[in-house]
């Protein structure tokens, strides 16, 4: 081998490095970006209608920006509010507060979530939910929060025309 060789061989190993070191995930809490601390009362919580969700469903921001990308929300369902089919871009958590929620993912038995209940709902995986009696919930979203309404057969429609299968309408404000 030439010298050359060796050298960029050197330098390949080098930039190889410095890009695996650059775009690993942080290991421990050191590495981890500084954050400051959130405590939130439920007096504080004030409570939205969504654009796109059914006007039965509100929401309180905790953490983040659900518009823009990872985001903590408390979640509100009214009694026999229906969700239909669809999906979410990011992959989601769901912590159960209160009330009785039946969850159905698409090739999963369906579930009834009840209080200290939790799921997890894959981005891109189709679902559908009820509440039951009034139900409250923690969603903390890995990315933005953005709905997408899906027929039986997974092919995206409107939201209007989904809502309406099941009995729903959107909140007024998306309406205008």
């Amino acid at each position: 081998m030439n010298v050359r060789t060796i050298l960029a061989f050197l330098l390949f190993l080098n930039v190889t490095q410095v890009v695996v070191v650059s775009g690993r995930q942080p290991t421990s809490a050191r590495e981890s970006p500084r954050q400051e601390p959130v405590v939130k009362t439920a007096k504080q919580n004030t409570f939205l209608t969504s654009t796109v969700p059914p006007d039965c469903y509100t929401y309180s921001v905790e953490r983040g920006d659900p518009n823009a990308g990872p985001s903590v929300t408390l979640s509100k369902l009214a009694a026999g509010c229906k969700v239909p089919w669809h999906t979410h871009s990011a992959n989601a958590q769901v912590l159960f507060v209160r009330g009785t929620f039946q969850l159905e993912m698409k090739g999963q038995p369906i579930q009834v979530l009840t209080e200290g209940s939790y799921a997890y709902v894959p981005a891109n995986h189709q679902h559908q939910e009820s509440c039951l009696d009034g139900c409250t919930y923690y969603v903390i979203r890995e990315g933005a929060a953005d709905v997408h309404y899906d027929n039986p057969a997974g092919k995206e429609i409107a939201p209007e025309m989904a809502l309406a299968v099941v009995g729903e309408r959107l909140a007024d404000a998306a309406r205008q």
